[in-house]
């Protein structure tokens, strides 16, 4: 019996940057991080949904969407979260109503100072990209990470035929880029919720796609632990708070 097609959805994470005055999520430790296990699981959240990724190019509000619902997960904490029409919505809000795509940076400031719904972000701060451990280490500390990647056409067949992205799928032609909350990993994989549903990547694919990294606080996850798990969110909040 042949498998069900998976339909993949639009990109829409632009070229993004790091702001001067922030530094990597390794500057602000203030003490011992907690040491990350071998593996976290995905979440049990379900159903992750679309939230309009398969019509416009929200994969940046979406992604973090995604990642305010595992955090949920994590914290057990009961939340509401936006519907899919208030997720487009809030996006084309955000871009003055353009299917434009977002810079991460950009509508992560944007989220701090304004909130995303019921849920804000606390601070956030660039993990360098290849840093494997340190991803994971955010990942174990703060429930996600909040990625962006460049997508090839091998990649969206792959994640059709429910395969992962790895060295074979991530080469050939570049068709766009796109934003990936990482929500788990182990020993071969590393585990992101995208259109929907839970892709699996290699981390040989990961070196080649990942385009930029964020550690993501979020207030559910501050109010949990009642500080930064290592890292000092007073000199991280300064340094943010200097952004326009």
């Amino acid at each position: 019996m042949t498998e069900e097609l998976r339909p993949f959805g639009k990109l829409g994470c632009l070229p993004g940057n790091v702001p001067t005055n922030l530094k990597m999520l390794t500057y602000y430790v203030a003490g011992d991080l907690p040491k990350a296990p071998v593996a976290v699981p995905v979440p049990a959240f379900s159903p992750w949904g679309m939230l309009g990724n398969d019509r416009y190019g929200d994969c940046g509000v979406a992604g973090l969407q995604h990642g305010f619902e595992a955090d949920a997960m994590i914290t057990k904490t009961k939340e509401r979260f936006a519907t899919e029409q208030q997720t487009i919505d809030y996006y084309l809000k955000y871009t003055s109503g353009q299917d434009s795509g977002v810079v991460l940076s950009d509508f992560l400031n944007y989220v701090r100072k304004h909130g995303y719904y019921d849920q804000k972000i606390t601070a956030y701060a660039p993990v360098a990209m290849h840093d494997v451990p340190t991803l994971q280490t955010a990942i174990f500390m703060y429930g996600f990470a909040y990625a962006g990647i460049t997508v090839t056409e091998g990649m969206q067949q792959a994640f059709a035929r429910h395969a992962p992205w790895d060295a074979t799928a991530c080469s050939g032609a570049i068709v766009g880029g796109h934003c990936i909350p990482v929500v788990g990993y182990d020993d071969q994989y590393l585990y992101v919720i995208t259109w929907g549903g839970v892709q699996r990547i290699t981390y040989s694919a990961w070196h080649n796609i990942s385009t930029e990294s964020w550690a993501i606080i979020t207030s559910e996850f501050e109010a949990a632990h009642g500080d930064g798990r290592g890292v000092s969110i007073s000199a991280l909040k300064t340094d943010l708070n200097r952004l326009r």
